[in-house]
């Protein structure tokens, strides 16, 4: 080839290449689909995780309640270095509460858990409004059974920790009108017009049983007790009866609050229900 036909090779433009072909051939490769499949997981991961964790600022608006609330208990202005406290320890508690909603403490911790659900009911609820006279009456004549005063009953006891080989004997002395020995208890000999919630307590129910159906003015026992042994003489039995409206009405009028709020907290837990999917 001589030099002018060399030029003219060289001078001649160069033939187009498609570049979609590549693209195409790119996009089915199979690494390139798991490529793209794992970028988009990271960025909805990304997101996700902002909007579950939203980032913790110091805004303007805090910064100027802080200001705020230190001007009313101090009585000056803020300086810098209060102000660089301020924001200093509303990072550090925002950052302790994130903690222990991150390791679960408010579903854990029972007394965190009680705090939520009481300031969530009273957010449900709200405070009801004050009762009139009427509405305590209406509310006292409906739920009587709750304003009853339990039976109660006087006795005297004589206490032994182990029961005695010759109990039959005691209990004969006794209600021939002798007085035997017992062992210090820590209420003592007498119980005067003790309710049956206060005497099942302290003996349990099977003594308030044996005492409900004891004669009147006569030793019996020697009555077991988580306690011990007791030999015991009932001098008095009052049954139970009505309270009175008006000694009881403070009573009465936090039943009433109480009622209303456990109604406004079910009537919104049919919606919690299906909000949070309750398998029952």
């Amino acid at each position: 080839m001589d030099l002018s036909a060399a030029r003219q090779v060289a001078a001649s433009p160069r033939p187009w290449r498609n570049p979609m072909p590549v693209a195409s051939r790119a996009a089915r490769d199979p690494l390139f689909a798991f490529l793209l499949a794992g970028v988009a997981l990271f960025g909805g991961y990304q997101v996700v995780q902002h909007f579950e964790k939203p980032p913790v600022i110091f805004t303007p608006e805090i910064e100027q309640a802080q200001v705020a609330d230190l001007a009313t208990l101090t009585g000056r202005k803020a300086t810098a270095q209060d102000r660089a406290r301020l924001k200093a320890e509303y990072l550090a508690e925002e950052l302790l509460f994130r903690e222990a909603i991150d390791r679960n403490m408010h579903l854990t911790d029972g007394e965190t858990r009680k705090r939520l659900v009481d300031k969530v009911r009273y957010l449900i609820a709200g405070a009801p409004p004050e009762p009139s006279e009427e509405e305590l009456v209406d509310h006292y004549a409906t739920h009587l059974n709750l304003y009853r005063a339990e039976p109660r009953t006087s006795f005297t006891q004589i206490f032994r920790q182990q029961k005695p080989a010759d109990a039959g004997v005691l209990l004969a002395r006794l209600n021939a009108g002798e007085t035997i020995g017992g062992e210090d208890f820590w209420l003592g000999r007498d119980f005067p017009r003790y309710g049956d919630s206060m005497v099942r307590g302290i003996f349990g129910q099977p003594f308030v049983d044996t005492l409900k159906t004891a004669p009147e003015g006569r030793w019996i026992g020697p009555i077991p007790s988580p306690r011990g042994w007791h030999f015991v003489k009932k001098s008095e039995r009052i049954a139970s009866a009505m309270i009175p409206f008006p000694a009881i009405k403070d009573q009465v009028r936090q039943d009433y609050m109480i009622t209303h709020s456990n109604a406004a907290i079910s009537q919104a837990l049919a919606g919690l229900k299906e909000k949070f999917d309750v398998e029952e």
